[in-house]
């Protein structure tokens, strides 16, 4: 009984620490969207279900963290490659843009490009409405 509780509280801790580095996590399909703060969640929840429309997810669970400081940060995990390939730039920032104009309405957008733990290796253009 003891080992089940030590159990757990060790999974229970465990979660809370993923939580606490990437923020709350919301899903659509295979689309996860990690926020911060907390105030996001409806924004986050919206911008699943743009990128699961997107066909994003498609070929297996996709990950992307907004972030609100003094503008929202959307922190998208790709492959290597794509850290200096920059053939997909333009659609890209085409979905900037978009998110900019329908879900930021009155704030800066910037998508990073980031590794599996959300560590930016590339930034593109910052857009606004």
């Amino acid at each position: 009984m003891k080992k089940m509780i030590f159990l757990l509280v060790m999974t229970l801790l465990c979660a809370s620490c993923v939580n606490d580095v990437y923020g709350p996590k919301v899903n659509k399909n295979d689309v996860e969207v990690y926020y911060k703060p907390d105030a996001l969640k409806a924004e986050a929840q919206i911008f699943a279900e743009l990128m699961d429309s997107l066909d994003y997810g498609k070929n297996g669970v996709v990950s992307f963290q907004l972030i609100r400081d003094s503008i929202i940060n959307i922190n998208m995990v790709t492959q290597d490659a794509y850290h200096t390939d920059k053939s997909l730039d333009y659609a890209l920032n085409a979905i900037s843009l978009y998110v900019a104009m329908t879900i930021f309405e009155k704030e800066r957008v910037q998508i990073h490009l980031t590794d599996d733990t959300f560590k930016r290796k590339r930034s593109l253009e910052i857009y606004e409405k």
